[in-house]
Protein backbone atom coordinates (compact mmCIF):
# COMPACT_ATOMS: atom_id res chain seq x y z
CA UNK A 1 0.00 0.00 0.00
CA UNK A 2 3.09 2.22 0.00
CA UNK A 3 5.72 3.07 -2.57
CA UNK A 4 9.36 3.29 -1.49
CA UNK A 5 12.23 5.11 -3.16
CA UNK A 6 15.75 4.38 -1.94
CA UNK A 7 17.63 7.68 -1.88
CA UNK A 8 20.83 6.19 -0.45
CA UNK A 9 22.04 2.72 0.43
CA UNK A 10 21.32 -0.87 -0.59
CA UNK A 11 18.31 -3.09 0.17
CA UNK A 12 17.61 -6.78 -0.39
CA UNK A 13 14.02 -7.75 -1.19
CA UNK A 14 13.12 -11.33 -0.37
CA UNK A 15 10.04 -13.47 -0.28
CA UNK A 16 9.24 -16.44 1.96
CA UNK A 17 7.46 -19.25 0.13
CA UNK A 18 5.07 -21.90 1.48
CA UNK A 19 8.00 -24.31 1.91
CA UNK A 20 9.58 -21.85 4.34
CA UNK A 21 12.42 -21.08 1.93
CA UNK A 22 13.40 -17.43 1.70
CA UNK A 23 14.43 -16.32 -1.79
CA UNK A 24 16.13 -13.05 -2.69
CA UNK A 25 14.11 -11.47 -5.48
CA UNK A 26 16.00 -8.19 -5.90
CA UNK A 27 19.06 -6.30 -4.77
CA UNK A 28 18.24 -2.60 -4.90
CA UNK A 29 20.43 0.47 -4.80
CA UNK A 30 20.04 4.24 -4.83
CA UNK A 31 17.08 5.59 -6.80
CA UNK A 32 15.38 2.17 -6.91
CA UNK A 33 11.66 1.76 -6.33
CA UNK A 34 9.72 -0.98 -4.63
CA UNK A 35 6.18 -1.47 -3.38
CA UNK A 36 4.56 -0.50 -6.66
CA UNK A 37 2.46 -3.64 -7.30
CA UNK A 38 -0.64 -2.29 -5.55
CA UNK A 39 -0.21 1.00 -7.40
CA UNK A 40 -0.21 -0.75 -10.78
CA UNK A 41 -2.87 -3.39 -10.10
CA UNK A 42 -5.26 -1.14 -8.23
CA UNK A 43 -5.67 -3.60 -5.34
CA UNK A 44 -3.64 -4.95 -2.48
CA UNK A 45 -1.18 -7.65 -3.48
CA UNK A 46 -1.23 -11.06 -1.83
CA UNK A 47 2.57 -11.20 -2.20
CA UNK A 48 4.51 -10.16 0.87
CA UNK A 49 8.16 -9.18 0.71
CA UNK A 50 10.83 -8.50 3.29
CA UNK A 51 13.07 -5.48 2.77
CA UNK A 52 16.42 -5.76 4.54
CA UNK A 53 18.97 -2.95 4.54
CA UNK A 54 22.53 -3.97 3.64
CA UNK A 55 23.88 -0.54 4.42
CA UNK A 56 22.66 2.64 6.05
CA UNK A 57 19.57 3.56 4.01
CA UNK A 58 17.64 6.75 3.39
CA UNK A 59 14.21 6.31 1.84
CA UNK A 60 11.26 8.34 0.75
CA UNK A 61 7.90 6.64 1.22
CA UNK A 62 4.39 7.62 0.21
CA UNK A 63 0.97 6.00 0.15
CA UNK A 64 0.23 4.41 -3.22
CA UNK A 65 -2.88 6.61 -3.54
CA UNK A 66 -0.76 9.76 -3.23
CA UNK A 67 1.66 8.52 -5.89
CA UNK A 68 -1.25 7.72 -8.20
CA UNK A 69 -2.66 11.23 -7.72
CA UNK A 70 0.77 12.74 -8.46
CA UNK A 71 0.97 10.73 -11.70
CA UNK A 72 -2.49 11.94 -12.74
CA UNK A 73 -1.50 15.55 -12.04
CA UNK A 74 1.97 15.47 -13.59
CA UNK A 75 2.97 13.11 -16.40
CA UNK A 76 6.66 13.53 -15.55
CA UNK A 77 6.03 11.65 -12.28
CA UNK A 78 4.64 8.74 -14.29
CA UNK A 79 7.67 8.85 -16.56
CA UNK A 80 10.01 8.66 -13.54
CA UNK A 81 8.05 5.68 -12.23
CA UNK A 82 8.25 3.99 -15.62
CA UNK A 83 12.02 4.54 -15.73
CA UNK A 84 12.36 2.98 -12.27
CA UNK A 85 10.29 -0.03 -13.27
CA UNK A 86 12.24 -0.44 -16.50
CA UNK A 87 15.45 -0.51 -14.50
CA UNK A 88 14.01 -3.26 -12.27
CA UNK A 89 12.98 -5.29 -15.32
CA UNK A 90 16.49 -5.01 -16.77
CA UNK A 91 17.98 -6.08 -13.43
CA UNK A 92 15.64 -9.09 -13.33
CA UNK A 93 16.58 -10.09 -16.88
CA UNK A 94 20.27 -9.82 -16.00
CA UNK A 95 19.77 -12.05 -12.95
CA UNK A 96 17.89 -14.62 -15.04
CA UNK A 97 20.73 -14.65 -17.56
CA UNK A 98 23.23 -15.00 -14.70
CA UNK A 99 21.38 -17.96 -13.21
CA UNK A 100 21.05 -19.82 -16.50
CA UNK A 101 24.79 -20.48 -16.75
CA UNK A 102 25.37 -24.22 -16.49
CA UNK A 103 28.12 -24.48 -13.90
CA UNK A 104 28.44 -22.85 -10.48
CA UNK A 105 31.71 -21.03 -11.21
CA UNK A 106 30.18 -19.30 -14.26
CA UNK A 107 27.13 -18.25 -12.23
CA UNK A 108 29.38 -16.89 -9.47
CA UNK A 109 31.54 -14.90 -11.89
CA UNK A 110 28.45 -13.45 -13.60
CA UNK A 111 26.88 -12.56 -10.26
CA UNK A 112 30.06 -10.86 -9.03
CA UNK A 113 30.18 -8.83 -12.26
CA UNK A 114 26.61 -7.66 -11.65
CA UNK A 115 27.47 -6.74 -8.06
CA UNK A 116 30.58 -4.84 -9.21
CA UNK A 117 28.52 -2.89 -11.72
CA UNK A 118 25.61 -2.09 -9.39
CA UNK A 119 27.26 -1.84 -5.97
CA UNK A 120 31.03 -1.70 -6.53
CA UNK A 121 33.27 1.11 -5.38
CA UNK A 122 36.43 1.51 -7.46
CA UNK A 123 39.78 2.16 -5.80
CA UNK A 124 43.46 1.76 -6.67
CA UNK A 125 43.35 -1.82 -5.35
CA UNK A 126 40.29 -2.84 -7.41
CA UNK A 127 36.56 -2.84 -6.81
CA UNK A 128 35.04 -3.31 -3.36
CA UNK A 129 31.52 -4.68 -2.92
CA UNK A 130 30.62 -3.57 0.59
CA UNK A 131 27.57 -5.80 1.09
CA UNK A 132 27.12 -8.69 3.50
CA UNK A 133 25.82 -11.50 1.31
CA UNK A 134 25.56 -15.20 2.02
Amino acid sequence: ERVYLIRRGAVRLSRVYESGEEITVALLRENSLFGVLSLLTGHRSDRFYHAIAFTRVEMITAPATSVLRAIEEDASVGLLLLQGLSSRILQTETMIETLTHRDMSSRLVSFLMVLCRDFGVASEKGITIDLRLS
